[in-house]
Parts: C-alpha cells; structure tokens; sequence
C-alpha cells in the first residue's frame, strides 16, 4: 500500500464487497443459513474495524533520531510496510475466519 488512506480504502473495499456478497447469498438462495450468514457478517464487521483501527499508527521517530533525511523516510518506510503487511495478514486470517 502507499499510504495510510489507501490501505484504509483498500479494507473498507474488501469488507463491502465480502459483505454484500453474504447478504445476497443469504436473501437469494433457498434455504441458507441465515443464522450463520448474520454472525459472519458481524466477524467481517469487526476485522474490518479492527484493521482501520491498528492502521491509526503514527511513527514514533522524529528526524533527530537519524543521521540524514535518506535514513529516516527509509527507516518511516519500512516501518509503515511492514506495519501493513502484518495487518494484512491478520485481516486475511480474519476473513477466512469469518467465511
């Protein structure tokens, strides 16, 4: 992701589009469990939360704290991508969880 809003996007995309999918699943096929369909979507409800809330993270180095510019937008890169990346992977856990 490039940024924190489009990581945020990227979420509330994926949450939607699983979500919509349940619901039409649940009102369109004949004898589904309607039940189970409601609880899953309250799981993917809560993951999708849960990832936009982790996401809220500033990082918590100034400049000063390196020698150079080059250190620090390095060091603020790695530290955001591997930030999503380990949301990401517990998002997807949720998801499947959830289906």
């Amino acid at each position: 992701m490039t940024n924190k809003r489009d990581f945020k996007k990227y979420i509330n995309t994926v949450c939607d589009n699983i979500i919509s999918d349940m619901t039409f699943a649940a009102y369109s096929i004949e004898g589904a469990n309607v039940k189970g369909i409601d609880e899953a979507v309250i799981e993917m409800l809560r993951a999708g939360c849960a990832a936009v809330m982790k996401s809220n993270i500033k990082y918590d180095k100034t400049r000063r704290a390196f020698a150079n510019d080059r250190e620090y937008r390095a060091a603020r890169k790695k530290f955001f991508h591997d930030m999503y990346h380990k949301i990401n992977t517990e998002f997807s856990a949720s998801i499947d969880a959830a289906l």
